[in-house]
């Protein structure tokens, strides 16, 4: 009995009546049962005022009522003036965003393997795209912002008194009525002038064709040369080198050709001068290869040169 497990079990019993007379007078003689008989006692005194069940029911609905159906809140005017300004004002201000973007947006043409295409500036000029090339230009600002920007290989034909400037990655090119062919194609960078004048910059120099004038950048330098064509080959059709490494004519043939040439490091410095014509693999291949004595093979569309 003197563990507090013991004294508990004992109270336990003596609430249930289930103690024996010597267990009642041990538990009497203790103490434990004093504390306990006053908290009984007074729960006696305890009353629980009985609930109104209708008068309860009454109140929950007024609750529900001031819930659903709130009371409206009046609208101030200014309150609402300001509303619509803040509208007027996001109208204006999203159609500014709208507008300006659209006026400033670039116009941008791409070209395919094989494919050229003719796009007419405004103004009258025009631009003959060559494949895998891309040029873009603001429409929309034409008037102020003359300048077209060119990835590949590309001629332009400017009519009279329409100036503009071309620019690529490594040089810059400023016309006046001309026509002219810019090829910025990988590592190269060249320049010929068909009709008229057109200044050039390239690295800080610069450098003013005219007609059957040409440069081309060679070791980060210009180079002058001159030609008696009207137009460029490419234009139709075929491709004419003088003393061009191997490795850059590949380019060109996979630019013409949906095809793809294995060049082993040895042949890519070794130089060619002929005509390609864009328009049949095997004769182009044939034309190429055969005249420096190389052998290849064709496996579908890739070109595998024999070592």
């Amino acid at each position: 009995m003197e563990n507090k497990f013991t004294k508990d079990n004992l109270i336990t019993r003596w609430l249930d009546n289930r103690l024996n007379k010597d267990e009642k007078e041990e538990l009497d003689t203790s103490g434990e049962l004093d504390e306990l008989k006053v908290v009984l006692d007074d729960i006696d005194t305890w009353k629980v005022k009985k609930f109104d069940t209708e008068a309860g029911l009454e109140d929950l609905k007024k609750r529900k009522k001031l819930v659903i159906s709130p009371t409206p809140v009046k609208e101030n005017k200014t309150s609402k003036w300001l509303s619509i300004a803040a509208s007027i004002a996001i109208l204006i201000t999203g159609g500014y965003f709208s507008w300006n973007y659209l006026f400033n947006q670039t116009k941008t043409i791409n070209t395919l393997v094989a494919e050229s295409k003719t796009i007419d500036l405004p103004g009258g000029s025009q631009i003959t795209l060559d494949a895998l090339s891309t040029v873009s230009y603001n429409e929309k600002k034409w008037t102020e912002d003359r300048a077209v920007y060119l990835t590949g290989q590309a001629f332009f034909d400017v009519v009279k008194g329409s100036s503009f400037t071309v620019m690529t990655k490594v040089g810059s090119i400023k016309v006046l009525g001309t026509q002219f062919n810019v090829n910025a194609t990988n590592k190269i960078f060249e320049v010929k002038c068909y009709e008229g004048k057109v200044n050039v910059t390239y690295n800080q120099e610069q450098k003013i064709l005219i007609k059957g004038e040409s440069i081309s950048a060679k070791e980060n330098k210009l180079s002058s040369n001159s030609h008696t064509t009207k137009k460029p080959e490419w234009i139709d059709g075929y491709s004419k080198y003088n003393q061009v490494v191997l490795s850059e004519i590949v380019i060109d043939l996979e630019k013409y050709y949906q095809t793809k040439i294995e060049l082993p490091e040895k042949y890519e410095n070794l130089q060619f001068t002929g005509t390609i014509t864009h328009k049949d693999l095997k004769t182009a291949l044939e034309t190429l290869f055969s005249s420096m004595e190389i052998e290849y093979s064709i496996d579908d569309n890739n070109i595998v040169l024999i070592k």
